[in-house]
């Protein structure tokens, strides 16, 4: 392979990009970059110009499949980052869980791990990157992600979904052409603040200028043959350069493995070697196969090095393209490839502390020389260490190749010390952890098929409960089922304690509260029984929850958790007061549902676990600041959420009150595609019915009846419709407001449903009057009143209001659209405005006898309040000077007054500024 260009071709777009995201990520904005290409498509180079001048980490993906060392390009940047910088950044209680990367970050071992470990290791690394970004701005590199193993790509995917600042730029370099590389970056490239470069191939004056550097000159004839040879690839083209006029072998294997012919007898033989180590090798590990000394083998490898096949870097070297490694891999001959696999594997096990991962790394060699018996009891021990590491999806492919090896290894049960069936059991198990049900199930059926419930019934208990769980992810109708089952055959108090707490917590997800609290006080007495009692924190809240009932029941057991925390999890603590907010939300209470959000956020930012344990306080904490009538702040904190954290769980709950706002306001964000995709009839409750309340409001409020109408006939097929009360209200309110052949079945659910809180109350009665049964608008006025909650106290005036014009009552009328339209001015709810403006105009109730504003009247009567001229109320609303001559004149006219400072004193006084 000849030299690699002096000359950077091409690329100036791209580099440009690059170099705009940096910028954006030291003004503090996310941002992250993904670079796609070819094999051989100059990814490497662009990332390495770019970062010439600028504080840069790298790490590098093997591929190595499950051998890999988990997260290996994270550990790679903190040994680059150095022990010294990572523990001056981070506090000493996230050391540990660092020390997952970095073992020599601390010789504490870390928490057990309690199903959290993982996440808390996410947390941290973003933690450490957001605190490394806000001393120095730094890029941080993740090169060949399509070879990343399952828990980096999971790390990766939390990074770019909540992106580290101030500083932080992310640059990840990956093949498009990759199967495992596509769903993570189609969807990550959907981010706003996701840049996706993909590399074109060089153009021909390109490729002119790359055989210029490589040659110092560039004749017409060779740049057209090796453009057209090399289809503008850099790599091919380095290649094809450095060898003109010579007669190359067409394939692209044989095109690489002639570079790799071309070396001295010494480097080609340490070539090969190198290869049968995967894309980077060690320089003593090499040295120990090989047999040669550190001189000798340096000198072997220079010629590599020079003719830019491997690059040096670090302790070790790499293959500089992984075609390259293919090709000279591919080119042993099988005796050769198993000798090299089984000097690797007995150098390793001789010496594990050459290799990264010693374990994964044999489980690659021994099973590469054939040795299927110790390549299974490495995959086994390389299982258990990737368990300890919480990189579950390595674990569990080590898993499935300990079980494609287990029928040609006899004493398979005895090297790994377990069975067959308790394989499986394990296997699957690591598949829910991963969140990988099409290859849990398949495995939990197998343990199923081979366990008699009659002769073993907790295990089939646990493997029932299991595959619901792996059932839950994809929303499948079994789950529930599965679960009772469990609870039936669970015999011993350990697992049917353990089977009751499963289905209770999924009831009431289900919102099943009943039955829900009935098992989890089933469960806790079971657990009060047992020696040594098993921890109970969770059963607690269960059945505090349970009996909470939404805000409809009792909540004292929640106060008495809050108040009382010993034995419980900061899980269960942030649970519970992100339970109690839910519930002061349903009975009306927003200020102090406010108050308990922001201290659950708190308490799990302070632990560090903002991104996964604080989502369900900021979705509550949105909602709250909603229902007070704070709209630019709920839509500030709704955008810095969605902005940072992109959840699918989160950001489906985000989105329905990013549809609420949008249709309260008349403009905004429109909800995410996916949101509008849910189906409105499955589902938790708790999603699908405000969903389609939001849905029905937006739909009405962009005047499509029949848009809403649907959304309304769906939902109302709900097989949990009525289960949980605080949801059903004001859906049914939305649909009754949508009309149309529905009605009389919402008056019927209406007329079933309890009404137990003073929100529920308010709900019914609307409900009612707008089925057409008999109407008490002053009684829902009067609540939303007391509750001083400002949008739907509009709303009732302005139903009131039109109930009074049917009646003939228009003074009350005029005084209810004069207060509705005040307040409907204040919060920017400019499609109720515009209702409320058109309903008076029809009636006759506009005009110099003081009707309401228009939507931008209201606008104007703000600015006007505070005084500014005709020029700086036209500049800020964007219209022209005289349009805002002409509304101030109408203002004047319809509050009665004289001036603009009388206009502004009225506007005070009756609430519209």
């Amino acid at each position: 392979m000849g030299p690699v260009s002096p000359v950077f071709a091409g690329r100036t777009a791209e580099l440009a990009a690059l170099r705009a995201a940096h910028d954006r990520a030291r003004a503090g904005g996310a941002a992250a970059v993904l670079v796609a290409a070819e094999a051989g498509g100059g990814k490497t180079r662009l990332v390495e110009e770019f970062t010439r001048d600028v504080r840069a980490l790298t790490g590098c993906c093997l591929d190595l499949g499950a051998a890999s060392l988990p997260y290996a390009p994270f550990s790679a940047i903190l040994r680059r980052l150095g022990r010294d910088a990572v523990t001056a950044l981070m506090p000493a209680a996230a050391l540990p869980e660092l020390a997952r990367l970095m073992p020599a970050l601390s010789a504490a071992a870390p928490p057990p791990d309690d199903g959290t470990g993982q996440m808390r290791l996410f947390e941290h690394v973003l933690a450490l990157a957001e605190r490394l970004g806000a001393r120095e701005p730094a890029v941080l590199v993740v090169e060949d992600a399509h070879w990343a193993d399952g828990s980096t790509r999971d790390l990766l995917s939390f990074l770019l979904r909540n992106p580290p600042r101030p500083g932080v730029l992310l640059v990840v370099t990956f093949r498009p052409e990759e199967p495992s590389a596509r769903a993570l970056f189609a969807e990550a490239a959907r981010l706003p603040h996701v840049v996706r470069l993909d590399l074109p191939p060089l153009t021909a004056a390109e490729v002119a200028d790359q055989v210029r550097g490589i040659l110092g000159a560039a004749d017409h004839a060779t740049v057209r043959d090796v453009h057209a040879r090399g289809g503008g690839n850099p790599l091919f083209v380095e290649t094809l350069a450095a060898h003109p006029g010579e007669r190359l072998p067409g394939t692209l294997r044989d095109l690489l493995t002639a570079r790799a012919d071309r070396l001295p007898a010494d480097a080609r033989a340490v070539l090969r070697a190198a290869s049968a180590a995967g894309d980077r090798v060690g320089h003593d590990l090499l040295a120990a196969v090989t047999g040669r000394p550190d001189d000798e083998l340096s000198e072997a490898l220079r010629p590599a090095v020079e003719h830019g096949l491997l690059i040096a870097g670090g302790d070790g070297y790499a293959f500089r393209h992984a075609l390259i490694r293919e090709a000279v891999h591919g080119a042993l001959l099988p005796g050769e490839r198993a000798a090299l696999h089984r000097r690797y594997a007995e150098t390793i096990e001789r010496t594990p502390a050459l290799s990264d991962a010693p374990s994964g790394a044999l489980a690659v060699h021994w099973e590469g020389c054939g040795d299927r018996t110790k390549a299974l009891a490495a995959a086994w021990r390389a299982a258990e260490e990737r368990w300890a590491a919480t990189a579950y999806a390595e674990q569990l492919a080590l898993l499935e190749r300990v079980l494609a090896l287990w029928d040609d290894v006899p004493d398979a049960a005895e090297l790994t010390g377990t069975t067959r069936p308790r394989l499986l059991e394990a296997a699957a198990e690591t598949a829910a952890a991963v969140g990988d049900p099409a290859r849990g199930l398949p495995l939990v059926q197998q343990a199923l098929d081979g366990t008699d419930p009659a002769r073993s019934p907790d295990r089939t208990a646990r493997l029932l409960a299991l595959r619901a769980t792996l059932r839950g992810f994809q929303g499948h109708g079994g789950e529930l089922d599965d679960l009772r089952e469990a609870v039936r055959l669970a015999g011993s108090p350990p697992d049917r304690v353990r089977a009751l707490a499963h289905l209770a917590s999924r009831l009431l997800v289900h919102g099943e509260m009943d039955e829900g609290e009935r098992l989890g006080r089933e469960a806790l007495a079971l657990a009060g029984a047992i020696e040594p009692a098993p921890p109970t924190g969770g059963l607690r809240f269960i059945v505090a929850a349970a009996a909470a009932r939404d805000g409809d029941g009792d909540p004292a057991e929640l106060e008495r958790l809050r108040s009382e925390p010993e034995g419980l999890g900061l899980w269960v603590r942030v649970r519970v007061l992100n339970t109690l907010a839910h519930g002061r939300l349903n009975t009306g209470r927003p200020a102090e549902a406010l108050a308990l959000a922001a201290e659950g956020l708190a308490m799990a930012e302070d632990a560090g676990l903002a991104h996964s344990a604080g989502v369900a306080p900021a979705v509550n904490q949105v909602e709250a600041l909603y229902r007070l009538g704070r709209w630019d702040e709920a839509a500030e904190v709704l955008a810095r959420w969605l902005d940072r954290h992109r959840g699918p769980a989160l950001r489906l709950q985000m989105m329905i009150w990013r549809t609420a706002l949008l249709a309260a306001r008349g403009a905004g964000p429109a909800p995410d595609p996916e949101a509008l995709a849910v189906p409105l009839d499955g589902g938790p409750p708790q999603t699908a019915l405000p969903l389609a309340q939001m849905i029905i409001e937006w739909r009405l409020a962009e005047e499509d009846r029949p848009a809403a109408r649907a959304a309304a006939g769906a939902v109302l097929r709900h097989p949990r419709l009525t289960v949980q009360p605080c949801f059903l209200w004001p859906l049914l309110e939305a649909a009754a407001r949508a009309g149309g052949p529905l009605l009389p079945e919402i008056a019927g659910l209406a007329a079933r449903t309890p009404a137990a809180t003073p929100v529920a109350a308010a709900h019914r009665a609307a409900v009612t009057a707008l089925t057409g049964g008999p109407a008490d608008w002053d009684a829902v006025v009067g609540t939303w009143e007391r509750l001083d909650m400002p949008y739907p106290l509009a709303q009732a005036l302005f139903d009131a209001a039109c109930a009074d014009l049917e009646r003939g009552e228009r003074p009350a009328a005029a005084a209810r659209l004069e207060r509705a339209a005040g307040i409907a001015a204040r919060l920017g709810a400019t499609p109720l405005a515009r209702r409320i403006s058109e309903r008076a105009r029809r009636a006759g109730l506009a005009g110099p006898a003081g009707g309401p504003l228009t939507a931008r009247e209201s606008e104007v009567v703000r600015l006007l309040a505070r005084g500014r001229s005709n020029r700086e109320i036209a500049e800020e609303l964007v219209i022209s000077p005289k349009t805002a001559s002409v509304h101030v004149s109408n203002i004047l006219a319809k509050l009665g007054v004289g001036s603009r400072g009388e206009a502004a004193a009225a506007a005070r006084d009756r609430g519209l500024a």
